[in-house]
């Protein structure tokens, strides 16, 4: 399905899943150690990917996006049952939404499914950060790879490595998988595990 309008609710209820599943497997001892992410621990990690869910939900129901916000605003008690709530107003609102009805981006106003694609590929990445953080590998479905692969593939590498994006390319075995390819090519220290 190379349609835009029809893959990109698809992938929104895929990427949110997997970020569900990854919360859902964090026991209550790692949510405060650090991440693999410098400077974020593992709750302020699920913090932010539950912003970018939230900003998927939001454009979804065509309510009002804020600007750039921090880990901290949506680091909550329960984020497995936010998360969940966020994944019901998703479904909810994919079969009404246009999703060519135009919204504001940080590309200035665009199609919905365009807008969608950042915190798309937000939460499939979070997700591999999380898991990885935890000492465990994920391996991005197949779709949802190649989806993020062609939205980075369309960044320039000034934009895409600017303070606050991603860190500079790392090495990645001869061995790795796609998805461990891709995250080491966003900056990721991959080791022995994958």
């Amino acid at each position: 399905m190379n349609d835009p309008t029809a893959r990109i609710g698809r992938l929104a209820v895929e990427s949110l899943d997997l970020l569900i599943e990854a919360v859902a497997r964090t026991p209550p001892e790692s949510w405060d150690r650090p991440s693999i992410l410098d400077g974020w621990s593992v709750r302020d990690l699920v913090g932010h990917a539950t912003g970018s869910a939230a900003k998927i939900v939001a454009l979804l129901e065509d309510g009002e996006i804020w600007g750039r916000s921090e880990p901290a605003d949506w680091v909550c008690e329960n984020p497995a049952a936010r998360l969940r709530e966020l994944a019901d107003r998703l479904r909810d609102a994919l079969p009404g939404a246009d999703l060519d009805a135009p919204r504001t981006s940080p590309q200035g106003e665009v199609p919905l499914h365009r807008a969608l694609t950042y915190p798309v590929s937000d939460l499939a990445i979070h997700s591999w950060d999380l898991h990885r953080s935890q000492g465990r590998l994920l391996e991005l479905p197949e779709d949802l790879l190649a989806f993020c692969r062609e939205l980075v593939e369309s960044v320039p590498e000034d934009a895409l490595r600017r303070p606050g994006a991603f860190g500079p390319a790392q090495p990645a075995p001869e061995d790795s998988t796609p998805t461990t390819r891709l995250m080491a090519y966003l900056g990721r220290a991959i080791d022995d595990r994958g």
